[in-house]
């Protein structure tokens, strides 16, 4: 599939070999999302959903900002109502479920819908400067199901306070509670995010892939239920040629004097 890129959608996406690059695009409004978005969002993801030779995904925003979220001149106009808010956690769900490991590559705000896709996605990087937080509360609307993974991310007690109060975290702040893996200086945030992309190139698909299925599945998955997947999981990577392969490998190493 050749890339694909066009000025006008407010969500585009562009292949480069095996890595996809997902870019927010109103600028203008720090990639606030609307209607519109939405539903440029969905067919971003189904193309994503077909793309079998990509195996990484990397979500950044145009301008000065990855997200501020919910676009409060359209919500104001009434322009949004119950049914976007279902498409849009029905996105974020189709995110998070992706095979290929998906990375937010934050700067500015990622605030509200901003932050709640970055923690759809697996993994996330920031500069020093973003500004994280989930202040719907303080629109009086709820945070989405931001209300369900932040939690997950960095405990009930610090959920119960970003929510509660809407308050706004430096990135540092955020590593430190989890919510952030990197934090790297502006000038190396695209070499940052091209070291996670090349790192997880070198695990196999297979295995990549179901153990994504593994975590995900962790906190709503019994204990016996979740050891009987992982077995079945793992004889399909046991039967991989990716496996094969591996092991080839290593007898090579191993036969060198």
């Amino acid at each position: 599939m050749s890339p694909r890129m066009s000025t006008d959608q407010t969500v585009y996406v562009q292949l480069e070999g095996n890595v996809a690059r997902v870019v927010f695009n109103r600028p203008e409004v720090l990639n606030a999302t609307n209607v519109q978005w939405v539903d440029d969002f969905h067919s971003v993801l189904d193309e994503l959903e077909i793309m079998s030779e990509v195996r990484a995904v990397v979500f950044s925003g145009n301008g000065r900002s990855f997200s501020t979220g919910i676009d409060l001149k359209a919500l104001s106009a009434g322009e949004i109502q119950i049914d976007w808010f279902r498409r849009w956690d029905e996105g974020l769900r189709r995110l998070e479920k992706l095979s290929a490991v998906t990375i937010a590559k934050m700067h500015g705000y990622a605030l509200g819908g901003g932050l709640q896709l970055a923690l759809a996605c697996d993994l996330r990087v920031a500069t020093p400067d973003t500004r994280l937080g989930l202040p719907a509360v303080l629109e009086a609307l709820i945070p989405g199901m931001g209300t369900y993974r932040l939690p997950r991310f960095i405990g009930l007690g610090r959920a119960r306070r970003m929510v509660l109060t809407g308050e706004m975290v430096y990135a540092e702040e955020a590593r430190a509670m989890g919510l952030v893996d990197w934090v790297v200086p502006p000038d190396k945030i695209d070499e940052t995010t091209a070291w996670a992309v090349a790192t997880i190139l070198k695990g196999s698909p297979t295995a990549l892939r179901l153990s994504k299925k593994l975590v995900n599945s962790s906190f709503e998955t019994n204990y016996e239920e979740a050891l009987w997947t992982y077995l079945e999981f793992q004889q399909h990577s046991l039967s991989s040629e990716e496996h094969q392969q591996a092991m080839q490998e290593y007898r090579e190493r191993k036969a060198k004097p």
